[in-house]
């Protein structure tokens, strides 16, 4: 270890005391910055300046006729991507739009056709025709391009699902409205009718018991039938107005029926939509377990996962429309056919978590575990089971319910018509009997008897009357009331877009910068222990006092001289990123600790490769470098790379130095850094016994063949 030190501290001295010696290793210890702060810099936020990035639209949308209003979706459409600027969208002709994707002015282009209104209103309809759109995309310009404009297409197709479907419900409660409005004028004293008539019923026997004791009261009675009969035009007045108006409310239940029936179609077509997809996933399913070989496994699993979603969410949807009508009219159908989906939306989380679950497996493994694969298999057939099941019950149970619900529309207003007219009848009775019992108290007691008689001959009527208003529930008028008053534009706002997604990020890292800072910064090392080998000798030169000591303390006297610029490499690359870049970093400290040990364990590899292989060792090291920087899930994620880099993934010391940095950027999870700098240090422990064991052993061997190729004068 003297001897080590001998030569550590010559270097020292031969560094210090010479200016130019001075002025390279300072721009040694630099120039690896450069390469990481200029790379960061330039790819800083990249996805934020797409406003320029130029898309052609075309709109030859001609509209249609949806519920007596003309509609035109494309031009809604255009509207509303005029205020989009996260793309450079160009609205023009399709002659220019073509030529300008042909010859690269545009990237991609979208047309909208002639009859895309048309098609699309026509899936409320009996012979629906699914809309086409063109989209084109020149893959040629930029292969980064492909997927901005990928987006674009996503952006359009967002748009035109969310106008067309809060066009068409808004339309429907529209009608709605209407109705809502008329019963809401009534509901007052249609609601004071019924209380009064189910309250004569039920205090009949007072009444009765009230005329038997009239002989003795006669003018108190009389007095009492003049007040009550004064109060019967207003009544008679009001059944009349109240009819008028119910009749008119009929009128419009029946042609609000034939647009509830609709919604009820798109809730079949809905059902069915998700029955295919349920079958589509299992397929892709058995496909990826039949051929588990194929490039393709993961991106399946991945689209089984979005697949899944989709569907979760289009069941969620469907759920919720029932629900909102079972609470307004309770059905024991509609409850069960609920069920059946709440089992199915049940059935979709469990086979979610199973996807995940595949998904973390081909992710560390590489491959695809069979438990993993049959569990999946199994949820996704548990799946198909209930939605089957939900289908099948809302066919032959949940439908007929609905459509028993829509047609009690009109048959309750009907009832009540009815209900009015026999009121109507009992009024003038009533006030032909309480005026005979105003005539004078000396035929009180005769007229007293008379009326308890009439009124106990009306007794069964005015029983029916009560019992079929006692069979109306209030709760249920002033819940279908409710509905009918919501608004029209709101309603159809939320049916197009019934939830907003909530995004609550994990290790949240602002910007594309610094989210590439770890890679860069690891590269940028790397090369920097590259630097020093490549400019700096990696045997000392013979000195004063140094012909006795042997080649591996001369081997480890060097390394501490490229230990020491390491570090130096790595303090300045942190340093920088947060100093001069600004780059967002949740703990500086363990980014800096992670740089240095980062650097030391680099040059640590680097040097011994060179000291102890010679020229081999540096062409060692580059070759570990380029399979690194493609291997260790720097920048694309590590399970979208082949099966040759997944595999030596866990190999690489960059995994664990990119993995170091992140913690430092997006915010430290303990067990990750434990892990990240405990491997660093294996690997510096490991190069250091390579050294330790093979320099010695190989060191004649080397120069002998440095030696020959350098008499080859093609090398310095």
């Amino acid at each position: 270890m003297k001897d080590a030190l001998k030569v550590f501290k010559r270097d020292l001295k031969s560094i210090t005391k010479n200016p130019v010696a001075l002025l390279i290793v300072a721009g040694v210890c630099i120039l690896p910055s450069l390469y990481a702060w200029v790379n960061i810099k330039a790819s800083w936020d990249p996805y934020e300046t797409t406003s320029t990035f130029p898309v052609a639209v075309v709109n030859k949308d001609k509209g249609a006729n949806f519920l007596n209003k003309d509609l035109n979706i494309g031009n809604d459409v255009i509207d509303n991507l005029k205020g989009n600027d996260k793309l450079g969208w160009k609205f023009v002709n399709s002659k220019e739009a073509e030529m300008g994707v042909v010859d690269g002015t545009y990237y991609a282009m979208i047309e909208i056709p002639e009859d895309f209104t048309e098609d699309l209103t026509s899936l409320t309809s009996d012979n629906p025709i699914k809309p086409k759109v063109k989209y084109k995309v020149n893959t040629k310009l930029n292969p980064v391009a492909t997927s901005i404009s990928n987006a674009a297409k996503g952006s359009l197709v967002n748009e035109i699902t969310t106008n067309f479907i809060s066009t068409v419900n808004e339309e429907v409660f529209n009608e709605l409205n209407i109705l809502g409005n008329n019963a809401e004028k009534n509901k007052t004293d249609i609601l004071t009718l019924k209380k009064a008539i189910i309250s004569v019923n039920k205090n009949m026997d007072s009444i009765t018991g009230l005329l038997e004791g009239v002989d003795s009261s006669a003018k108190n009675l009389g007095d009492f039938l003049t007040d009550f009969r004064a109060t019967l035009p207003s009544i008679t007045d009001s059944l009349s107005g109240i009819q008028d108006s119910t009749q008119s409310t009929g009128n419009i239940m029946q042609d609000t029926e034939k647009s509830f029936n609709n919604t009820i179609d798109n809730l079949q077509l809905s059902l069915n939509e998700s029955k295919a997809s349920i079958d589509r996933i299992y397929d892709l399913a058995e496909r990826i377990n039949s051929n588990r070989s194929s490039n393709d496994s993961k991106r399946n699993v991945s689209q089984i996962s979005r697949d899944i979603n989709t569907l979760s969410n289009s069941i969620s949807s469907d759920i919720k429309f029932l629900d909102e009508v079972n609470k307004a009219q309770p059905n024991q159908a509609i409850s069960n056919n609920i069920t059946y989906l709440n089992n199915a939306e049940n059935a979709l989380s469990e086979a979610k978590g199973n996807v995940e679950n595949l998904q973390n497996s081909m992710s560390s493994t590489g491959e695809i575990n069979d438990s993993a694969m049959l569990t999946t298999i199994n949820s996704i057939k548990n799946v198909n089971t209930h939605i089957s099941q939900a289908v099948s019950d809302f066919d032959s149970n949940a439908r007929p319910a609905l459509n028993t619900i829509t047609n009690s529309f009109v048959s309750i207003t009907d009832d009540a018509c009815k209900l009015l007219e026999t009121s109507k009848g009992l009024v003038p009775q009533m006030d032909n009997l309480l005026k005979s019992g105003a005539e004078g108290s000396e035929l009180a007691a005769k007229i007293s008897t008379d009326l308890k008689e009439d009124l106990l001959s009306f007794k069964d009527v005015i029983n029916q009357l009560s019992n079929k208003l006692e069979k109306i529930n209030d709760n249920d008028i002033i819940g279908i009331i409710s509905v009918m008053q919501g608004s029209s534009s709101l309603m159809g706002d939320f049916i197009s877009s019934p939830f907003e997604l909530k995004e609550e990020p994990v290790f949240h890292v602002p910007n594309y910068g610094s989210a590439m800072t770890p890679i860069y910064s690891v590269l940028a090392l790397w090369v920097g222990a590259l630097i020093l080998v490549s400019i700096l000798k990696t045997e000392p030169p013979e000195f004063e006092g140094g012909a006795n000591i042997r080649v591996r303390e001369r081997h480890f006297g060097k390394l501490m001289t490229f230990v020491l610029l390491a570090v130096f490499q790595g303090a300045i690359v942190t340093l920088g990123n947060k100093l001069l870049l600004d780059v967002y970093i949740v703990n500086f400290p363990l980014m800096l600790a992670f740089g240095i040990v980062t650097s030391i364990a680099f040059t640590t590899i680097v040097f011994t490769l060179v000291s102890v292989l010679g020229n081999i060792g540096k062409d060692i090291a580059i070759v570990f470098m380029v399979i690194q920087l493609a291997g260790c899930g720097g920048t694309y994620p590590i399970q979208v790379d082949p099966k040759f880099f997944r595999v030596l993934q866990p190999f690489f010391p960059f995994t664990y130095a990119v993995g170091g940095f992140r913690e430092a950027v997006a915010g430290p999870l303990m067990s990750s850094v434990i892990v990240d700098f405990v491997i660093l240090i294996i690997y510096t422990i490991l190069f250091l016994l390579i050294g330790f064991f093979f320099k010695e052993p190989l060191h004649n061997k080397v120069r002998s063949f440095e030696d020959s190729f350098k008499k080859s004068r093609v090398a310095e």
